[in-house]
C-alpha cells in the first residue's frame, strides 16, 4: 500500500508568498509530492541593487528639495558598485555605504539589514532625526558605524553588533543609560566616541570586558554621574570631560602597566589630591584635569612624564609651589595653570621651562613678577596670557624683546601709564589685547610697524589724543577696537588702509599648525567677538572649551566662522574672514572719511557716542556690512539711499543724530535687517510704506520723529531746507514737535472714528490684534485667512482694510468665503507628525495634508521667532498672496502668537531636478516651457512686486512641477 501523501499546508505557501523580505522577486513552485521530503528553504538573498534603489527613493521622499549625490544613482546601471558612496567586494556584494555630509533630512533607512555583507556605514554630518531603527541591529556584519553630527535621539543599542570595531555617535541627542544596552562581549571594539549627547547614569566597570581591543573612548559632554571608572588605564586615549563625575582618584587608578597617551578629565567635580602614580603612565603626552576641585600640591609625578606636551591644571585649588621635577618635561609646549588664585609674584620656575610655546596664567591674583620670573625671556613662547590679575604698574617694555611672541594678552589688570613705543618692534605680534586697564596718553605711532597684527584691542582705557595716521600701515589688521576711551580729533582717512592684505599672515598661520593648542577657556575669544555681534551670537549657544580652541585656530588662519557677504550689492554669502572697526564712546569729531568705503573686509562699523558731524558718506553703501551703528553723533543731511544696497545688513542704528530730508525708500530693500532704529532725528519726514520691510519694526524705531507717518496717514509737509543743528534755537524744534503732535493726534482720532464706524461689517479679524490666545485653544477666534477672500475679484464687495494702529503692524482683512481653522490644519497634518513631514530647511518644516474641502495642501511651519520670524513670514505672505500663475499658490496663512503657518497648493509633480534627467519623458518643448515659466516668475518678483524680491536660491530643486503634462 502506497504511503499517503500529506497535503501541502496552505499557511506555508502564504509564508512563501508574503515573505518579510520586500525585495524578493523570485517565484517558487512547491508541489505536494516534494513538500514533505525537502528541508525548509532559507529565504533568498535580496537583490542588492533593489535595496539601494529603495534607499534612494526613501531619501528622495524625505528630501524633496535639496538632494545629495545619491540622487544620481542610475537605475539603468547593471550594478550599483560604481555609484557614489557605494563600495563592493570582489564578488560584487555591497560592503560599504558612505553618505556623510549629503544634506539628508529625515529618519534613518530601516532596511540596511538586507545587505548581508555590509560592514561600513557612514551617515555622519547630516540632519537625521528620530530614533535609530531596531532593524539596524540586524546588520551583524557591521565593523564601522558613524552616526555623528546628526539629531538622532532615543537610546543607542549596541547588543546586535558583535563585530563592530568603530562606533562614532557623537554630537547627537541620544539619551538614557548607554551601558544598559552595551554588549557583554565587546572585544572587537577599538574606537568609541559618544561625546556630546545626553547619556546619563554611571559607567561602573562595563568597559572592563573590552580590554582586548578598545583603545579610544570618548564619553565627554554628557550627563554621566557617580564615581569615575578606574579601569581606563589600559586605553590609549580616554576623555570623560564635562560630565558630573565625583569622588577622588586613588593611586591604584594608574598601575605600572598604564597605557594612556592622552587623558582628559576636565570639567567634572573630582576632588582630593591628584595621585603621584600618574608617573606610571610613561607614554602620556596630554593630561587635562582642568576645572575640578583638586587641592594640595601639584603631583610631582607629572615631572616624570618626559614625553608630556600639554598640561592643563587650571581652575582647581592647587598650592602655588610647583614641583621642581616639572623641569624634566623637556617637551612641554602648553601649560595652563589659570584660575588657581596663587597670589603674590609669578613663580620663577615658569621662566625655566624653555620648551614652552603657550603659557596661560590668567585669574591667579598675581601682583608682580613679570620680569623677575623670566617668562618674558622664554625663547620660543608664542602666547602669554596674564589677564585677569592684579598687576598695578606700567606695561613691561621688556615684552618687546620676546623673539617670537604672537599673542600677548594683558587685559583686565590695573596697568597704567602709556603704551610702550617699544612694542612697535614686535614684528611677530598678531594679537595684542591691553583692554580694561588704566592706560593713558596717546597711541604710539610705532604701532604702524606691526604688519602682522591681526587684532588690536585697546578698548576701555583712558587713552587720549588722536588716532595715529601710521595705524594705516598695519596691513593685516582687520579687527580694531578702540572703544570707550577719550580719543579726540578726526578719524584719519589712513585708517581705511588697515587690513588691506591679511592673507600672507593667514597663510603663515596655516603652515604653522595648531595655534590654539587646546586653549582651555573662551575669555579672550568673547572679547574678540562679543555675543552682541549678531552673526557670532549663535556660536555662544554651543560654546565649549573644545569648540573655543577650534574657533581660536580658525580665526588666526583666516577660516570663516559664519557666512558673510563679500559684496554689498549681492547677498551671496560665503564662509570668510570678516573684520570690524569699533570707535564708539570717544570724543572723535569732524566728518567720517569717505575712504572707509574701501574697507572691503569690514562687517561691523561702530562709531556711536562721538561728536562726528557732516554727511554720512554714501560710499558706506559699498561695504559688506552686517552691523552699522552711528547713533548719538551730529550727522546731518539726508540718510544716504545707498545704505539700501547693503543687502546683508542685519543691524542699523542711525538714532540720535540730525538727519533730515525724506526717509529713503531704499531701506525697505534690506531684507536681512532685524534691528533698526532711526529715533530722535526730528527733521526726517516721509511715509513708511505698508508693504515695506521697515514697517515691521513699528513705532519703537521712530521715537522722536514726529514728521514720520505710517500706512495711510497723511505725511507731514517737508520742513524747510535749512539744515538745523543741535546748537540752534531749541524753541524752533519745540514748535515743530508741538505742531506735528497736534496734527498727528487729530488725524489719528479721525482714522479711529472711521474704522470704528465701519468695523461692524467685517466678518473676521486678525487674531494677533485682539487675542493673545494660542490658536490651539480656540477654534472660533483664530481663523486661517483664505487668500481668495483677501484678494477678491474686482466685482467683489470686500476689500482689504489696513489697520490704523501704528503700533501693531499686522493687516486686518475682510472675509467673504468659508475659512479653515487652525484645528483643521492640525488634523490635516496629524498634529504635525513626522509621517506628514515632506521637507525641512533653515526657515522651518513643510507638512502635507488634506483640508476638509478636499484640497491637498503643503503647510510650511516657520520656526523663526521674534521680529525676524515675523518679517520673514510677512515677506513670503505678501509676495505670494497677490497670486501669479508661476508661483506656488498661497491658500492662506495663520499668524497668532508664536504660530506662523503658510498654506500652499500641493505640487504633485515634484521638482524640476527630478524630471530634467529624463530626456525621453521630459521633451525639449516642456523644457523650454519650464524655462519660460521660471523667467516669468522671476520677472514678477523683480519688477512687479513692491518692494522687489530677490530669490537668491534659484535652482532646479527649488522649481516645483504641477504634474500636468503641459
Amino acid at each position: 500500500m502506497s504511503e499517503k501523501i500529506q497535503p501541502f499546508p496552505f499557511f506555508l505557501l502564504l509564508f512563501s508568498i508574503f515573505s518579510p523580505n520586500p525585495y524578493s522577486s523570485i517565484s517558487f513552485i512547491i508541489t505536494a509530492a516534494t513538500a514533505s521530503n525537502l528541508p525548509p528553504l532559507p529565504p533568498p538573498p535580496p537583490p542588492e541593487k533593489e535595496v539601494i534603489l529603495d534607499l534612494k527613493n526613501f531619501l528622495l521622499g524625505n528630501n524633496r528639495i535639496n538632494h545629495g549625490q545619491y540622487a544620481g544613482w542610475n537605475e539603468s546601471d547593471p550594478s550599483p558598485c560604481r555609484w557614489f558612496g557605494i563600495s563592493c567586494n570582489t564578488n560584487g556584494r555591497i560592503t560599504g555605504i558612505d553618505l556623510h555630509n549629503s544634506n539628508i533630512n529625515g529618519s534613518i533607512f530601516p532596511h540596511f539589514s538586507f545587505l548581508p555583507e555590509l560592514s561600513h556605514l557612514d551617515l555622519s554630518s547630516n540632519s537625521f532625526f528620530g530614533q535609530i531603527p531596531t532593524e539596524l541591529t540586524q546588520c551583524r556584519g557591521l565593523r564601522y558605524l558613524n552616526l555623528s553630527h546628526n539629531f538622532i535621539d532615543g537610546e543607542l543599542i549596541l547588543s546586535g553588533f558583535p563585530l563592530l570595531n568603530t562606533l562614532d555617535a557623537s554630537f547627537n541627542r541620544l539619551k538614557g543609560r548607554f551601558l544598559a544596552t552595551f554588549p557583554e562581549k565587546c572585544g572587537s571594539l577599538v574606537f568609541i566616541d559618544i561625546s556630546s549627547n545626553n547619556f546619563t547614569g554611571g559607567i561602573g566597570d562595563y568597559f572592563d570586558g573590552c580590554r582586548a581591543g578598545l583603545r579610544y573612548l570618548d564619553l565627554s559632554l554628557n550627563g554621566f554621574t557617580g564615581e569615575l571608572w578606574r579601569g581606563f588605564w589600559f586605553l590609549r586615549e580616554f576623555s570623560a570631560s564635562d560630565n558630573d563625575f565625583r569622588g577622588v582618584i586613588s593611586p591604584e587608578t594608574f598601575p605600572a602597566r598604564c597605557n594612556l597617551e592622552a587623558l582628559d578629565l576636565s570639567g567634572n567635580a573630582l576632588s582630593g589630591i591628584f595621585p603621584d602614580s600618574i608617573a606610571n603612565c610613561s607614554n602620556l603626552t596630554s593630561l587635562n584635569i582642568w576645572g575640578n576641585f583638586f587641592t594640595g600640591k601639584i603631583p610631582s609625578g607629572v615631572g616624570l612624564l618626559t614625553g608630556l606636551e600639554s598640561l592643563f591644571l587650571g581652575n582647581n585649588s592647587f598650592e602655588r609651589d610647583l614641583p621642581v621635577k616639572l623641569l624634566n618635561c623637556k617637551k612641554l609646549k602648553f601649560l595652563d595653570l589659570s584660575r588657581n588664585q596663587f597670589g603674590g609674584e609669578i613663580q620663577e620656575i615658569f621662566g625655566e621651562l624653555s620648551s614652552l610655546k603657550f603659557l596661560i596664567l590668567h585669574s591667579n591674583s598675581y601682583i608682580a613678577g613679570i620680569e623677575e620670573s623670566g617668562v618674558l625671556n622664554l625663547p620660543i613662547l608664542l602666547r602669554l596670557d596674564l589677564s585677569f590679575n592684579n598687576f598695578s604698574r606700567k606695561l613691561p617694555a621688556a615684552a618687546a624683546d620676546m623673539p617670537v611672541i604672537m599673542l600677548l594678552i594683558l587685559s583686565h589688570n590695573d596697568f597704567y601709564g602709556g603704551i610702550p613705543p617699544e612694542y612697535g618692534r614686535i614684528s611677530t605680534l598678531q594679537v595684542l589685547d591691553l583692554s580694561f586697564n588704566r592706560l593713558g596718553g596717546e597711541i604710539p605711532p610705532q604701532v604702524g610697524n606691526l604688519t602682522s597684527l591681526l587684532w588690536l584691542m585697546l578698548a576701555n582705557n583712558e587713552l587720549t589724543g588722536e588716532i595715529p595716521l601710521e595705524i594705516g600701515q598695519c596691513s593685516s589688521l582687520i579687527w580694531l577696537d578702540l572703544a570707550n576711551n577719550s580719543l579726540s580729533g578726526r578719524i584719519p582717512p589712513e585708517i581705511s588702509t588697515t587690513g588691506r592684505s591679511p592673507l600672507p599672515t593667514f597663510a603663515k598661520n596655516k603652515r604653522f599648525g595648531d595655534l590654539a593648542a587646546g586653549s582651555s577657556e573662551c575669555l579672550t575669544l568673547k572679547r574678540w567677538f562679543p555675543a552682541s555681534f549678531q552673526p557670532f551670537s549663535f556660536i555662544y549657544n554651543g560654546m565649549t572649551r573644545k569648540r573655543c580652541s577650534k574657533t581660536w585656530d580658525q580665526l588666526l588662519k583666516g577660516i570663516g566662522l559664519f557666512p558673510v557677504c563679500l559684496n554689498s550689492s549681492k547677498p551671496f554669502q560665503t564662509l570668510d574672514s570678516s573684520g570690524y572697526l569699533k570707535l564708539s564712546s570717544n570724543l572723535l569729531s569732524g566728518e567720517l572719511p569717505p575712504e572707509i568705503g574701501s574697507m572691503k573686509w569690514l562687517s561691523l562699523l561702530e562709531i556711536e557716542g562721538n561728536d562726528l558731524s557732516g554727511l554720512l558718506p554714501s560710499k558706506i553703501g559699498s561695504l559688506p556690512l552686517i552691523e552699522l551703528v552711528v547713533s548719538n553723533n551730529q550727522f546731518s543731511g539726508q540718510i544716504p539711499p545707498a545704505l539700501g544696497q547693503i543687502q546683508c545688513l542685519q543691524s542699523l542704528d542711525l538714532s540720535q543724530n540730525n538727519f533730515s530730508g525724506e526717509f529713503p525708500y531704499s531701506l525697505n530693500d534690506l531684507s536681512f535687517l532685524n534691528k533698526f532704529n532711526v529715533s530722535f532725528n526730528p527733521l526726517l519726514y516721509g511715509v513708511i510704506p505698508m508693504s515695506g520691510h521697515i514697517t515691521t519694526f513699528g513705532n519703537s524705531s521712530f521715537l522722536g520723529d514726529p514728521l514720520i507717518s505710517f500706512y495711510f496717514q497723511n505725511a507731514m509737509p517737508p520742513p524747510s531746507t535749512t539744515v538745523y543743528r543741535r546748537q540752534y534755537s531749541g524753541n524752533m524744534i519745540s514748535l515743530w514737535v508741538f505742531v506735528a503732535l497736534t496734527l498727528f493726534s487729530l488725524l489719528f482720532g479721525i482714522a479711529f472714528l472711521f474704522l470704528w464706524l465701519t468695523s461692524r461689517s467685517r466678518s473676521a479679524i486678525d487674531p494677533l490684534l485682539y487675542s493673545n490666545q494660542d490658536p490651539t485653544f480656540s477654534q472660533s477666534e483664530n481663523l486661517i485667512l483664505d487668500q481668495n477672500s483677501i484678494f477678491p475679484s474686482p466685482s467683489g464687495s470686500s476689500s482689504p482694510q489696513p489697520s490704523s494702529s501704528p503700533v501693531v503692524s499686522v493687516r486686518v482683512y475682510g472675509m467673504n468665503k468659508t475659512a479653515f481653522t487652525y484645528p483643521d490644519i492640525v488634523a490635516a497634518t496629524q498634529n504635525f507628525s513626522a509621517d506628514k513631514l515632506i521637507g525641512r530647511g533653515g526657515c522651518g518644516e513643510v507638512f502635507s495634508g488634506d483640508l476638509p474641502d478636499g484640497r491637498r495642501v503643503a503647510i510650511k511651519k516657520l520656526q523663526s521667532g521674534g521680529y525676524e520670524g515675523e518679517r520673514q513670514f510677512r515677506a513670503e505672505m505678501e509676495t505670494l498672496a497677490g497670486g501669479h500663475p508661476n508661483l506656488v499658490a498661497l491658500h492662506g496663512w495663520c499668524l497668532a502668537g508664536f504660530k506662523k503657518l503658510l498654506i500652499y497648493e500641493y505640487m504633485e509633480g515634484g521638482s524640476l531636478e527630478e524630471v530634467i534627467k529624463d530626456q525621453h519623458g521630459f521633451q525639449w518643448e516642456q523644457r523650454m516651457a519650464a524655462a519660460v515659466a521660471v523667467a516669468q516668475a522671476l520677472v514678477y518678483l523683480h519688477h512687479d512686486c513692491s518692494p522687489a524680491v530677490l530669490h537668491r536660491d534659484v535652482k532646479a530643486s527649488n522649481v516645483l512641477m504641477d504634474g500636468k503634462e503641459e
